[in-house]
């Protein structure tokens, strides 16, 4: 794993606030890429929940931007409590007026402001390579999940395509996310972070052209 220790909260904040808090919902709607991308890592993610033995009723978004995909949770799961944090302020805010259902809060993940055992089902997506410290993060998912609970981390597999896509995306196309990967992995790498901080992976699943992997996974 390769970290920019330099990087300020300042710097961080700029580049949360590259894309603007509607960022996803224009995306899916406007840019068929985003749609593709997203619509793709929607239904990699429900389907290795459905494969578990939990039914959801208490859902938590880690980096939840300003909740599209929370949202598209809760369509699958209407009984479920669905609660999103991000520390983007702006996109949290946007999500809270658009949609009524979601319990979203500006929140560090690093440190979250649940009980243990708050959540059976908790989903992580795109979000380790976004922060300080991948390990508290997955640390803190590991205290509020409850012990037969199921989590989702996912992530961009670092391969030759996802890099080229990516350079492309954030260079010469749109400008936007540019260091916004403050963290570089790849599939190996966050396999043995994640069996490091005390889960065991039930699944793994490639999807959206092998430019990305979701883990299946519970506590130890």
């Amino acid at each position: 794993m390769v970290s920019n220790h330099e990087i300020t909260l300042d710097d961080l904040q700029d580049i949360w606030q590259q894309p603007g808090p509607d960022y996803y919902q224009r995306g899916v709607k406007e840019n068929i890429l985003q749609k593709i991308w997203h619509y793709g890592k929607l239904r990699a993610i429900l389907s290795l929940i459905n494969k578990s033995d939990v039914n959801p009723s208490a859902i938590l978004d880690v980096g939840c931007a300003s909740g599209w995909f929370l949202s598209q949770m809760a369509v699958k799961y209407p009984k479920a409590s669905c609660t999103g944090i991000d520390v983007y302020k702006d996109g949290v805010e946007y999500g809270k007026k658009k949609y009524k259902k979601l319990n979203l809060t500006v929140s560090d993940a690093h440190k979250m402001p649940f009980e243990k055992d708050s959540f059976d089902t908790v989903v992580c997506a795109e979000v380790l390579e976004h922060v300080v410290n991948p390990r508290e993060v997955l640390k803190e998912i590991r205290r509020v999940l409850k012990k037969e609970g199921v989590a989702v981390i996912e992530m961009d597999t670092g391969n030759l395509l996802f890099k080229l896509v990516w350079h492309w995306w954030t260079n010469l196309r749109h400008g936007v996310w540019e260091n916004a990967h403050i963290q570089e992995f790849n599939t190996e790498i966050l396999k043995n972070m994640i069996e490091g901080e005390g889960f065991n992976i039930v699944e793994q699943k490639f999807f959206n052209y092998t430019m990305a992997v979701a883990f299946l996974v519970q506590k130890t």
